[in-house]
């Protein structure tokens, strides 16, 4: 019989090569309890966020290159009444 620290060695290992680090990931998360109020604690970050300080964001790092633009991908520009995109 396996001790029950080689099985969850084991299957850990199964999970990682099945599911990949991202799902496998996902998968652990299910299972924690987590801290505080989600709700409550993003109000509060989100409250100092507009849409064109992401929109500025966003183009600074495609500029600077810290971030690519996914192929056929457009920018919403929040400053426009139609919405076009750059």
């Amino acid at each position: 019989m396996t001790h029950v620290a080689e099985l969850n060695k084991k299957a850990k290992a199964i999970l990682f090569r099945e599911l990949g680090p991202v799902d496998y990931a996902r998968f652990f998360q299910q299972f924690e309890d987590g801290v505080g109020n989600y709700t409550t604690d993003r109000s509060q970050w989100l409250a100092e966020e507009t849409v064109q300080g992401l929109h500025e964001e966003v183009k600074s790092l495609l500029k600077s290159g810290e971030l690519m633009r996914p192929t056929g991908a457009r920018l919403y520009d929040p400053a426009s009444t139609d919405g076009p995109r750059t």
